[in-house]
């Protein structure tokens, strides 16, 4: 019985230390959309203090807020229930390919996500709206899509300019190296 348990165990072993000698791998990420001068953010700059949050639709913030130290996010607050974002059209890259974003109207909640005191991305969730228009300086519109979608903005370089687009959530493995950086 001794025996064939160290046998067990030796190729055991043996097996562990093959499987380590080849390339390893991660199932390919979610693709990035790059913007050398930056996107547009529409309602970053709109958080009213003031304003109690609304958190309907809100990107998952859970799993970064685990993982990666000196991780907070915050939701930017509106005094419209349901806030609107354009974005206009983009033109971007993915790898040396170029196209072009096109517009979107669409109720959005907001994630602000900062690593030790610094901005690191925008979380979008977004549900596209149609037929709208502003109406005594509020957006108006016709219906909205029955999806829910999220994008992630990430300053890619720490100078705050928000060059890569990740049509998904922030997750830590999006988390740049400049913002895992320990401070001093």
């Amino acid at each position: 019985m001794k025996t064939a348990f160290r046998v067990f165990l030796a190729t055991f072993a043996l097996a562990s230390i093959a499987l380590a000698c080849d390339f390893q791998y991660e199932p390919a990420s979610a693709p990035r959309f790059y913007r050398e001068e930056g996107w547009l953010l529409p309602g970053i700059h709109d958080d009213d203090p003031h304003v109690k949050a609304n958190a309907y639709g809100a990107p998952p913030i859970g799993e970064v807020l685990r993982s990666v130290p000196g991780a907070k996010a915050y939701l930017l607050r509106r005094d419209q229930d349901h806030y609107v974002v354009n974005f206009p059209a983009q033109v971007f890259a993915v790898g040396k390919e170029h196209r072009k974003m096109r517009p979107l109207l669409a109720k959005a909640t907001i994630i602000r996500w900062e690593i030790n005191g610094k901005v690191v991305a925008y979380s979008y969730s977004l549900i596209p709206i149609s037929n709208a228009h502003k109406q005594d300086g509020k957006w108006v519109y016709e219906s909205e899509l029955a999806c829910i979608f999220y994008g992630t903005f990430i300053d890619d370089k720490g100078d705050g300019v928000f060059r890569t687009l990740v049509p998904d959530t922030l997750r830590p493995e999006l988390i740049p190296a400049w913002a895992k950086a320990p401070t001093t």
